[in-house]
This record gives C-alpha cells, structure tokens and sequence, in this order.
C-alpha cells in the first residue's frame, strides 16, 4: 500500500468515526396528551404519565411546572439512568375551574452533559360544573396574621353543605359558616381561612380540603398558596403570571411587583427571560420597590400553550434571585 493511500484510509476512517451519532439522554413519554373526556367540577381525577429515559446517559430532571395549581405533580424521583422508566402520578382538583374545555400543561426541565431540554405533557377535559368556588385562585401574600374568604356555590335545586374543613397546617384555621342565599336563590357557604402570624415564612403550598354531606361530593379540594414574608427577602406579586390571549391579537403589557424587603429598596440587576417572545424592563417604585414590565411579542408565540419563566436578579444588601412562572394560552 502506497504512502498516499494510506492517508487517504486514515482520512476516510476518521470522517466514519466524526459522521457517528453520538447517543444522547432522551425523556420521552409514549402517551404525552390524554383526552379525559367529561369531569364533573369538584371531583378528583388521577392519571399517571410513564417517564423514559431513552437515551445512553443520565437523565438529570430539574423543575416539573404545571400550568395551574389544581394540579402539582410530584415526581417519586430526579435522576433517571439510562434505560430506566418512572412514574408521574398526576391529580387533578377542578372544583376552581368554570364550565367547558379546559388543557391542563405539565412541562418538566431536564438536563444531561449539562444540555437543558424540555417535555410538554397536558391532560385535556370537558369540565361540567353544578358547584362553584370564589376566588377560583387562593393566593395570599402577607408579613402578618390576615384572613381570607372563600365562598362555594351550588346551583343545584338540594344543594350540599359544608361539614368540615382542614388545611392540613395547624397555622392556617378554617371556620365554616351556615349557608345563604344569593339574589338568584343559590346556595352560598362561606370558609373563612385565618393565616396565624406564626405561620413560618416562606412560600407555603397548601390543600384546602373540604368534606360535605352530598356523596357525589364527599371531599373536595382547593389549591391555596400562601406567601408569608419574613421582611428580610424581597418576593414578588403576583409571584405567577397566567395569561390567556388570541393568536394575532397583541397581549400588552404585563406588570409584576418586585416587593422590598426591610434591608432597604430593592435593586434590580437584570432579568433573564426564558422564551424568545419575552421582553422585560425594570423601574424603581412604587416607594422601595421595583415594578418589572413584561412585553410579549405574540407572532414569537405557537397557538396553544407556552410555559416559560422570568429570573429576577436582585443585588446590594438583597442579593437573590426570584423565579416567577409564566403560562400563557393562545386559543
């Protein structure tokens, strides 16, 4: 064999070795969208999701967001060897949510060889509704003991009735009062929810469960979110954004509130958006805190549902970071 064939072996048996696929870690799941068909409001639905991990390398999951609180999936485990399969038990709790089609997104944020990727999954349902629930979002953010109130109504000719209601958390009281009417002659029962001022600081993700004496509805379950500040961190409100919008109508503006914290104003560094179509600034004020503007470009956004996030950078004598969720729904 010639000097120069020899080269052009060597050269062609290194372009087979570069031309080679190199495997990755892959999360996949063979049933990634489930229709559940009719759910009646107030009833739980389960349903779990088969995560796999396809690929040759270690499947590192970082952050599983949902696109409500009616749901919070819990996932058994983070690190998934390759070859290995898991499941992500999800619940459903629908009594918040008014009549007709609802999509409910589960993104979960993975990693592997230091590569972040992401995998959408959603549970779609037609939600009737014969009980209500007002606020249908239980957000609450307080520095001291405060109080809440949360009305159910049903619209049923023999309504239910309320019989008991836990928390789950010695620091968050419930007190149930008797039912009314309302101008419509529907049945209205009010829960009063006490926060104590020795509830700890700190975000506080909570079930506010509820038992009546109608057996179609023997418990119920309100997703409630408690943000007790400590007055040495800065927080933001609303800590969440869900945005719903039309393709090719412009969203506008979104405002977010950068609260201070006692150390002294909040000052902002930089803001890092998670998704092409985000646009975000910062002003001082109102007072000590800092006000975010968020600007949404809708042409950059896909029909249908987005999950992203904003990464708030604080420094100066407040030195964190805050990661505020954003969901968005173009129909």
């Amino acid at each position: 064999m010639t000097k120069t064939r020899k080269i052009i072996m060597v050269l062609l048996g290194l372009g087979i070795w570069a031309a080679t696929p190199v495997a990755k870690a892959e999360l996949s799941c063979k049933v990634p969208s489930v229709d559940s068909g009719k759910l009646l409001a107030g009833k739980p639905f389960k349903h779990s999701f088969i995560l796999e991990n396809n690929g040759k390398e270690t499947i590192q999951i970082l952050e599983v967001l949902s696109s409500c609180g009616c749901l919070r999936p819990v996932l058994p485990k983070t690190t998934l060897m390759a070859g290995e399969s898991i499941s992500l038990p999800i619940e459903i709790h629908t009594l918040t949510k008014p009549k007709g089609m609802h999509r409910f997104g589960i993104n979960l944020r993975y990693q592997e060889a230091g590569v972040t990727s992401e995998l959408a999954l959603e549970l779609k349902a037609l939600i009737e509704v014969e009980v209500e629930v007002t606020p249908a979002a239980a957000a609450i953010f307080t520095d001291r003991a405060i109080n809440h109130t949360l009305c159910v109504k049903d619209t049923r000719a023999k309504p239910m009735r309320i019989i008991a209601a836990d928390s789950g958390n010695a620091n968050v009281g419930l007190v149930i009062h008797p039912a009314t009417l309302n101008e419509n002659k529907e049945s209205v029962q009010t829960i009063t929810v006490g926060i104590s001022d020795l509830l700890a600081s700190g975000r506080h993700e909570l079930w506010i469960n509820l038992v009546s004496d109608d057996p179609s509805y023997t418990e119920m379950k309100i997703p409630l979110t408690i943000v007790k500040r400590d007055g040495k961190v800065a927080s933001a409100a609303p800590s969440r954004l869900y945005l719903e919008g039309s393709v090719g109508i412009p969203l506008g503006a979104k405002m977010v509130r950068i609260n201070k914290a006692s150390a002294g104003p909040v000052k902002v560094d930089k803001v890092e958006c998670s998704h092409p179509a985000f646009k975000c600034t910062w002003a001082q004020g109102p007072g000590d805190d800092a006000t975010l503007r968020l600007l949404l470009d809708e042409k950059k956004l896909p029909k249908g549902e987005t999950i992203a996030e904003l990464r708030v950078h604080l420094n100066g004598s407040q030195s964190q970071s805050l990661l505020i969720p954003v969901n968005i729904q173009l129909k």
